[in-house]
């Protein structure tokens, strides 16, 4: 392949890339309807977290979501004001509260659950036509890209601090 017509690949790459990213990022931002309830992504995302943590707490919750305590406190109190999620002072650490789903909380979680399975499902059929190998291959390329934006992030953070 000539480099004329790889750069041309690498740029549709990166385009695409970023379609992706808009794309996500819109999804996102769109309140979703789960069973009788509308939630937000980063919503929907603890509320998976919890169900499958039960007793996290919401340190926790920042690190492995990467937000802010402050953050997660926010949408913490709009979960727990919708009857989703309660909080249960640790006994062994009086400052702590673990976090569980009510039985709303529980049912939207398997709501949610079976939606994100059909998302799945319909997405795997769209890739249903290519082989093991050229998925494999993908599966490297997204890698690679990754670890650019891996080290995007590391290096804007020793920039910036």
């Amino acid at each position: 392949m000539n480099d004329e017509k790889r750069s041309e690949l690498l740029e549709q790459i990166w385009n695409q890339q970023n379609q992706a990213y808009d794309l996500m990022c819109e999804y996102d931002a769109m309140p979703h309807r789960y069973g009788a309830c509308m939630l937000y992504q980063a919503e929907a995302h603890m509320i998976d977290l919890i169900a499958l943590y039960p007793g996290i707490t919401a340190a926790d919750l920042a690190n492995i979501l990467r937000k802010t305590p402050s953050a997660c406190s926010q949408t913490l109190r709009k979960l727990r004001e919708k009857g989703l999620v309660e909080q249960l002072r640790n006994a062994e650490n009086n400052r702590q509260y673990k976090l569980q789903l009510t039985e709303s909380g529980q049912a939207l979680y398997r709501d949610h659950a079976a939606f994100s399975a059909d998302c799945q499902k319909r997405t795997f059929d769209r890739l249903a036509q290519f082989t093991e190998e050229e998925l494999a291959l993908y599966l490297r390329v997204q890698q690679r890209i990754n670890e650019a934006y891996a080290d995007d992030v590391r290096r804007s953070r020793e920039h910036f601090a």
